[in-house]
C-alpha cells in the first residue's frame, strides 16, 4: 500500500513538473514573440516620425536652395524678392519667417547694408520688413549682446540649421536655417548674402505632437547641441539639454551617437514617466538635429488582465509541483505525525505566498471608462461620423474643454466632491450656449463661478472655478485591495445644440495616465493613492427625449469622461479588519488544539461559551466593515469573516463530538488530530479560491 502511495505520488509529481514546464515555455516563448513583433513596430514608427519630420525641414531646405537658384541665375531681379518671398510664404504656411540678407554693397553699390524679411502676423497673414535695422556683420558677442551668428556663421561655414534663440523683432523663439547664395550669375567666390527661413518652436512642438505614438508615448527633438527644440514638458525647450535631465549614461551616448547621424536604441528607466521605456534615436536628414522616440514598453505587451491570468497559472502549476515534491520529501504515505504536520504547514505556506502574488499582480491593473483619448488621432477617429441632426453632412462644433482637480474627497461611499478648474474655448463667432453640465451632480450646495474670459486669437476661453459634490458608482469587491474610479461626466450647456466636448490635449504638458494629467500634485485623499488619469469617450447614457419626440430628438452624441483612479492604502483595513480576524482564527486552533478529554460532556458548554464571544466579537468587525463600504454584495474581505464563522462553528461541534461521542473514528485517530491538521490547510485553501475567482479568473 505504502509503495502505490509513493508511485501515484510520484507520478502525479512528474506531471505537475511537465505542466509547469509547458506553460512556462509556452508564456515565455509568446511573451518573446509579441516582444520581437512589437519592437519592430515601434522600430518602424521612429523611423516613420523621422522621416515626416526630415521631409518637413527638407522642405524648407529645397525652398532655400530654389531662392538661392533663382538669385544667383537672375530669375529672380532684386527689386522683386519681396513680392517672390510673400508668395512663397503663402503656399508654405509652416514658414514663419524668410530673409534675404546682402553683404555689404552687393544689393546696391551706394546702399552698404540691405535686408528684406517677410514675416508672419499673429493673424496668419504677412508683413515686411525692409532695410537693414542693425549691422548684421558684426562678429557675434552674446555677452555684449551682439546676436549675429545667423549671418556670420553661416558665411563662415557655409548652410546649416542654428540653435534656437530670441528674435527680438519678431519676439518668438526661432530656429532659423541658413544658406548664402551667389553673386548674379555665379560670378566671383565670394557670397553676396544668405537665405534664412524661420521656423518657430511651436511648429517644431505640432509636427512632433502629430505623431502616433500610443497611449504614453512621446517625442521630442534635439539641436546639434543636445538642446530640446521640443519637448512635451515645456519648461525643457530651449532651456534644458538632454545631457541635463538624464541620469543614464546609456542613454546619453545614444543622443551623442544620433546627433552624430546614427540609428540608435536603448532601454532605460524614462526620466519624465519613471517606467521602463523604449527610446529610439533617428537622425533627422541633414539638420544635424535628431528626432527621440519614448515608447512604454508595457502598450506593446499583450492585455495585463491576460497576463496575470497566465502567470497565475504558472504559479498554481508550479506550487502544486513543490507540495506534491514535499509530500514525497517528508514521507506523508508514513502517516507520522510529524509528517502531517510538515505537509501541512508546506500547503497553508503555499497557499498564503500564491494570496500575496495574486495581490501583487492585480494591485495596479488599469480600469478605463468608455473609450481612452490621448491623442488628436484617437480623438479624431471615435469623434468620426458624429453629424448635426440639422445637417448630416456637417460636423458638430468642437469645444475644447479642459480640467485641473485640485482636491478630492470621498464624503461618503457613493458619491465624490471635487475642487477645481474647468475650462473651454469657443470660437469667437460662434452663438452656441457658453457652458457645461455636470450630470451627477447631487445636494443643492455647489460653485460654478466664472473667473476668467478672455479672447486669444479668434477664440474665447473661459474658466469656471467649480466645487461639486457628484454621484459615483464604486465597486468594492476587492476590499481592502479595491479601487475607486472617480469619473466626472461632462455635457455641452444646450442639450439641442450640434456641440461636442473635445479634451483640450494642447493644454497638457504629458498626456500619459499614469502620470496624472489634469490633477494637481498636491491633490490626494487619506488612505487613497491616486494612480491613474485620463480622458475617455462614452455614448451619453440618454434613455429618453428630454421634451421632445424621438424623432426630433438629436442623435445620441460622445460623452465626455474625465477619469481618476484612485486604489485604497491596505495598511489600514489589514490592521482593523484582516488583523482581528486572523487572531480570531487564531485563536479558535488554539482552542482546538488545547487539551480536550474524550467522555467529559461539560466541555460542550466551555465550547458553546467561548463560541459565543467569539462569534460576536466578529460579528461586530464584520458589520463595522460592511457599514464603512456600504457594501451590498459579498467583498472579498468578507470570505475571511464567513470562514470564520464556520470554523467557530465546526471547532464547537469537534468540542461535541470529543465530549459525547468518543468512539467516532475521527476523535480517536491519533487524539482528535485530523481536524487539527487540516485546520489551516482548509482556511488557506478557500482563501486562495477565493483570491483567483476575485482577483485573477
Amino acid at each position: 500500500m505504502r509503495r502505490l502511495s509513493t508511485l501515484i505520488l510520484t507520478i502525479l509529481l512528474v506531471s505537475a513538473v511537465t505542466v509547469t514546464a509547458l506553460l512556462t515555455y509556452s508564456y515565455l516563448s509568446y511573451r518573446s514573440h509579441l516582444e520581437d513583433e512589437a519592437f519592430a513596430a515601434a522600430q518602424s514608427q521612429a523611423v516613420a516620425a523621422s522621416e515626416r519630420i526630415s521631409a518637413a525641414f527638407g522642405e524648407v531646405m529645397s525652398t532655400a536652395a530654389l531662392l538661392a537658384a533663382e538669385l544667383e541665375e537672375g530669375a529672380l531681379p532684386y527689386s522683386d524678392i519681396e513680392a517672390r518671398m510673400r508668395e512663397i510664404a503663402a503656399d508654405r504656411p509652416n514658414i514663419d519667417g524668410i530673409a534675404i540678407t546682402f553683404e555689404p554693397f552687393a544689393y546696391d553699390p551706394a546702399l552698404r547694408l540691405f535686408q528684406t524679411y517677410v514675416y508672419k502676423l499673429p493673424d496668419g497673414t504677412y508683413d515686411a520688413l525692409v532695410g537693414a535695422t542693425y549691422d548684421y556683420t558684426q562678429t557675434p558677442d552674446p555677452a555684449a549682446g551682439i546676436n549675429t551668428g545667423w549671418y556670420v556663421d553661416t558665411l563662415r561655414e557655409g548652410a546649416h540649421w542654428h540653435e534656437p534663440f530670441f528674435a527680438t523683432g519678431a519676439q518668438k523663439i526661432l530656429v532659423e536655417y541658413g544658406l548664402p547664395f551667389a553673386p548674379l550669375g555665379g560670378q566671383g567666390a565670394d557670397a553676396a548674402g544668405i537665405i534664412s527661413i524661420d521656423y518657430t518652436l511651436q511648429d517644431v512642438s505640432d509636427l512632433v505632437r502629430a505623431l502616433e505614438l500610443g497611449a504614453t508615448g512621446y517625442g521630442f527633438v534635439i539641436s546639434a547641441e543636445g538642446t530640446f527644440l521640443a519637448h512635451p514638458v515645456r519648461e525643457y525647450v530651449v532651456n534644458r539639454t538632454i545631457f541635463e535631465i538624464s541620469g543614464d549614461e546609456a542613454l546619453t551616448e545614444a543622443a551623442r551617437q544620433a546627433l552624430g547621424g546614427a540609428s540608435r536604441f536603448v532601454e532605460v528607466l524614462d526620466p519624465i514617466t519613471g517606467e521602463t521605456t523604449w527610446n529610439f534615436f533617428e537622425p533627422i536628414g541633414a539638420t544635424g538635429w535628431s528626432i527621440g522616440i519614448v515608447l512604454d514598453t508595457t502598450q506593446f505587451l499583450p492585455d495585463a488582465r491576460q497576463t496575470v491570468r497566465d502567470q497565475m497559472t504558472v504559479a498554481l502549476a508550479a506550487a502544486s509541483a513543490v507540495f506534491l515534491a514535499a509530500t514525497l520529501l517528508f514521507h506523508v504515505d508514513r502517516y507520522r505525525f510529524t509528517n502531517f504536520w510538515t505537509v501541512s504547514g508546506v500547503f497553508s505556506a503555499l497557499c498564503v505566498a500564491l494570496i500575496v502574488l495574486a495581490w501583487a499582480l492585480t494591485n495596479r491593473l488599469e480600469v478605463v471608462d468608455g473609450t481612452s483619448i490621448t491623442s488628436p488621432s484617437q480623438m479624431d477617429r471615435y469623434l468620426e461620423g458624429l453629424a448635426n441632426p440639422a445637417d448630416p453632412a456637417a460636423a458638430p462644433l468642437r469645444v475644447p474643454t479642459g480640467i485641473l482637480i485640485q482636491s478630492l474627497q470621498f464624503p461618503d461611499a457613493t458619491s465624490v466632491t471635487i475642487n477645481g478648474y474647468v475650462w473651454q474655448r469657443y470660437p469667437v463667432d460662434s452663438t452656441v450656449r457658453r457652458g457645461f453640465a455636470l450630470p451627477q451632480r447631487t445636494g443643492e450646495e455647489a460653485t460654478l463661478d466664472e473667473v476668467s474670459r478672455r479672447r486669444i486669437g479668434d477664440e474665447e476661453v473661459i474658466t469656471w472655478y467649480v466645487g461639486v459634490t457628484l454621484r459615483q458608482s464604486y465597486d468594492p469587491t476587492r476590499f481592502p485591495f479595491d479601487h475607486r474610479l472617480i469619473t466626472i461626466r461632462l455635457a455641452p450647456a444646450e442639450l439641442d445644440a450640434a456641440v461636442v466636448l473635445t479634451p483640450d490635449l494642447d493644454a497638457y504638458d504629458l498626456i500619459s495616465p499614469r502620470l496624472l494629467p489634469g490633477v494637481d500634485p498636491q491633490a490626494g485623499v487619506n488612505n487613497w493613492s491616486l494612480q491613474t488619469s485620463r480622458f475617455a469617450y462614452a455614448a451619453a447614457p440618454v434613455t429618453t427625449s428630454p421634451g421632445v419626440t424621438r424623432d426630433d430628438a438629436p442623435p445620441r452624441s460622445a460623452e465626455l469622461r474625465f477619469s481618476i483612479q484612485a486604489q485604497r492604502v491596505s495598511l489600514g483595513p489589514f490592521i482593523a479588519y484582516l488583523l482581528p480576524g486572523l487572531i480570531a482564527a487564531a485563536m479558535t486552533f488554539a482552542y482546538l488544539m488545547s487539551g480536550h478529554e474524550p467522555g467529559k460532556v461539560e466541555q460542550i458548554t466551555n465550547a458553546l461559551n467561548y463560541a459565543a464571544a467569539l462569534f460576536f466579537v466578529v460579528a461586530v468587525i464584520h458589520t463595522a466593515l460592511r457599514d464603512q463600504i456600504a457594501a451590498v454584495g459579498i467583498t472579498y474581505m468578507e470570505v475571511l469573516y464567513m470562514l470564520l464563522y464556520v470554523a467557530i462553528v465546526a471547532v464547537a461541534a469537534n468540542i461535541f463530538a470529543v465530549a459525547r461521542r468518543p468512539g467516532w473514528a475521527i476523535v480517536r485517530y491519533r487524539d482528535n488530530i485530523a481536524p487539527k491538521v487540516l485546520y489551516w490547510p482548509v482556511f488557506a485553501g478557500v482563501m486562495l479560491l477565493a483570491t483567483v475567482v476575485v482577483f485573477v479568473y
